[in-house]
């Protein structure tokens, strides 16, 4: 069995985003190849708002604890436990806790260019076949 904590001394801040957190992956006692996707536990800090950013990944936010307000482009939604949000690649966005206790969720992201290029090498090599990622010849 494999399993970790997300107490607050096992959290790490991270200040490019403003907020704590507990990336998953790499996790090499349980998972030696580090997966073409990644995710954390993350928790914003009651009044602190994660800095605002895009990403060429899909990102999705499943809310565990806590209230408070996700902007995405030029939409705000309160959120709370039980919420699950699927940003698009390139959105804007940030997610301000607006309570007195901590907002924490889970993150998912995938498919960011970088990932899918790892992805294709790792299969193009498993196969014994050339990959010039440039599609099907015309």
């Amino acid at each position: 069995m494999h399993f970790f904590t997300t107490r607050p001394e096992d959290m790490t801040f991270e200040e490019k985003f403003n907020v704590s957190g507990r990336r998953i992956f790499p996790w090499e006692e349980a998972v030696p190849e580090t997966p073409f996707w990644g995710g954390a536990w993350v928790d914003v800090a009651p009044g602190a708002t994660s800095t605002p950013h895009n990403h060429d990944e899909y990102e999705m936010f499943f809310i565990t604890e806590g209230t408070g307000v996700l902007r995405l482009g030029d939409e705000e939604r309160r959120v709370s436990p039980g919420d699950t949000i699927l940003m698009t690649p390139f959105k804007d966005h940030a997610l301000t806790n607006d309570g007195d206790t901590r907002l924490r969720f889970v993150t998912i992201w995938w498919g960011s260019a970088e990932a899918i290029a790892a992805e294709r090498a790792k299969w193009a090599a498993e196969f014994g076949i050339e990959d010039d990622a440039t599609g099907p010849s015309q």
